[in-house]
């Protein structure tokens, strides 16, 4: 009982102080500032009805809804295949892709993409694990219906890019060689041109969204779109990037890694030996000097360049890891508490060597490629070419282009840590002024949700929780946020690398406020109308508060 109370107090986001079942209640209903409306928990928009891209040039992209082997249940119109990242519809240099089109209301105008990173990580993942119609999560062993299904607020395509991540082929003959992340953007805009005609999608806003190494494609690619001055296909109007690769492994990795250690000892269960030899090599290698002087609101200046990551000698942030593995052989550096056993997962993430099944591929029209859920040995692409990081590059440029730039951090991350991130945004300078002149410290509000009573009324009524409901999910204040000229950060509490997997309430409410349907990530309000989070039928048909 101790345990469920604990979870309970963490899950919503107050004192994890033991609280009896009443009082936990009384205090869960005081800070809930509004009751969700039921109607805004309907499916809004998947698609069981008539369908909206459905012709004679779409009709070899079209996915059975219900063919889809181990989901039981109908997933909505979709299209998926390849498309030539050039003019040359005959190309073998293509990208694969996803579409779930959606019936929200407030869509009609707009289509978001979703990529994830790596270099090399097939966007299935996403689709599968953080945000798709149907998830199949770590630990469970068939797919479910997502109740936090990004397709509920807007149209999603998420695309295996570049040639030869997941799905996408290239000339095996003579493959195509990437220099750099321009080449990347420049073949995502041939992909781009064709989808938006095949699907009649010309001069809809566009949104990136996306995570981890995608922090170094969306800006170049966002950037090289607002540069071509062609609103028909690239209209961009803002990029969501979470705990994003934007700047030098030392800034975002190294240089933090030791202060991320002490906030979170608990966590790591180091012995205090350890951690004193890690706050030693910190000092003497650089890092705590560096990271006192670059935290600072407003920045007095330009900042120093991090000290040089010395593998032999200041790699603190392995020698931390290493710690941690001895500790708990299933450290996770995305998630720091997770811990044995590791969960089954389909994807065997980070695999290099998994590919779906025949029937899968042959169901949603992928071609027959050399799969792998993460890994850039196929991609032909020499990344150590002249691609500066994002952060010294298009980033900034963006965020003065479209003044609508999100960077969400995971609080729980340990390969791009929060204060990387946020020194990062401290050296960087777009519209008049450098960095953010206050320090991030506002509440990031997410909306209550029939789950969560749910939850209180078990705790009431029953010892042990009772009938399973889908949406359970972290509500109320679940982070802090800040915002400045065009650029909003937002740290999300308990959320590993992946957010919309680990807290995905809170990362719908990001992509409300990407899209405008809310006012800020502080906004204490309910979600959104026709921005409906799914319970499944028949699960609330009247108000559960």
């Amino acid at each position: 009982m101790q345990k469920t109370l604990f979870w309970i107090a963490a899950l919503l986001g107050v004192s994890t102080a033991l609280q009896s079942p009443h009082n936990l209640a009384k205090r869960f209903n005081s800070q809930k500032k509004s009751a969700a409306n039921p109607e805004i928990f309907k499916r809004a928009s998947s698609n069981h009805g008539t369908k909206l891209h459905s012709n004679n040039k779409t009709a070899q992209f079209e996915v059975d809804g219900t063919g889809i082997p181990d989901v039981n249940f109908d997933i909505g119109e979709s299209y998926a295949g390849t498309l030539s990242i050039s003019d040359n519809s005959t190309d073998e240099n293509q990208l694969f892709f996803w579409f779930f089109p959606s019936s929200n209301v407030n869509a009609s105008d707009e289509i978001v993409i979703w990529l994830n990173g790596g270099p090399g990580c097939s966007s299935m993942l996403g689709l599968l694990q953080e945000n798709g119609p149907f998830l199949w999560q770590p630990g469970t062993y068939r797919p479910y219906a997502n109740p936090y299904s990004w397709v509920n607020l807007t149209n999603m395509v998420r695309v295996d890019q570049p040639i030869g991540t997941g799905f996408s082929p290239y000339a095996k003959g003579a493959p195509k060689k990437l220099k750099n992340e321009v080449d990347i953007a420049l073949d995502f805009m041939g992909f781009w041109k064709n989808f938006m005609e095949t699907f009649d999608l010309v001069g809809r806003k566009v949104y990136f969204t996306g995570e981890s190494y995608a922090g170094q494609y969306i800006p170049y690619m966002a950037y090289e779109m607002l540069m071509a001055n062609n609103t028909d296909y690239y209209n961009v109007k803002g990029i969501q990037i979470n705990d994003p690769s934007i700047n030098e492994d030392q800034v975002m990795t190294t240089a933090p890694a030791v202060g991320f250690v002490n906030n979170l000892a608990p966590i790591f269960g180091l012995n205090q030996s350890t951690i004193d030899w890690l706050n030693e090599a910190n000092d003497r290698c650089g890092y705590t000097e560096f990271m006192e002087k670059s935290l600072v609101y407003p920045p007095t200046g330009k900042l120093p360049n991090a000290p040089p990551l010395n593998d032999e000698n200041c790699n603190t942030w392995a020698w931390a890891v290493d710690a941690a593995i001895r500790i708990n052989p299933c450290f996770n550096v995305y998630h720091i508490t997770d811990f044995c056993p590791y969960l089954w997962d389909v994807f065997g993430f980070p695999s290099l060597g998994w590919g779906p099944r025949t029937d899968v591929q042959k169901a949603i029209h992928a071609p027959p490629t050399n799969y792998v859920s993460c890994g850039d040995n196929n991609l032909g692409i020499d990344f150590d070419g002249d691609s500066i990081p994002s952060a010294l590059g298009p980033l900034p440029h963006v965020i003065e282009m479209t003044n609508n730039v999100l960077i969400g951090a995971g609080q729980y991350d340990f390969l791009l840590l929060t204060n990387g991130t946020l020194v990062t945004i401290q050296n960087m300078t777009w519209n008049g002024a450098q960095g953010f002149q206050t320090k991030p410290s506002d509440n990031f509000y997410v909306p209550y949700h029939p789950g969560l009573q749910q939850i209180i009324n078990d705790i009431q009524n029953q010892p042990i929780p009772g009938p399973v409901v889908t949406d359970f999910a972290g509500a109320g204040y679940l982070g802090i946020t800040h915002s400045e000229r065009g650029l909003t950060f937002a740290e999300v509490y308990h959320s590993g690398h992946e957010i919309p997997e680990y807290i995905p309430g809170a990362a719908f409410r990001m992509l409300e406020f990407l899209l405008g349907r809310i006012s800020s990530l502080t906004e204490v309000s309910d979600y959104s109308t026709q921005s409906g989070v799914y319970t499944g039928p028949g699960n609330y048909s009247s108000n559960p508060y």
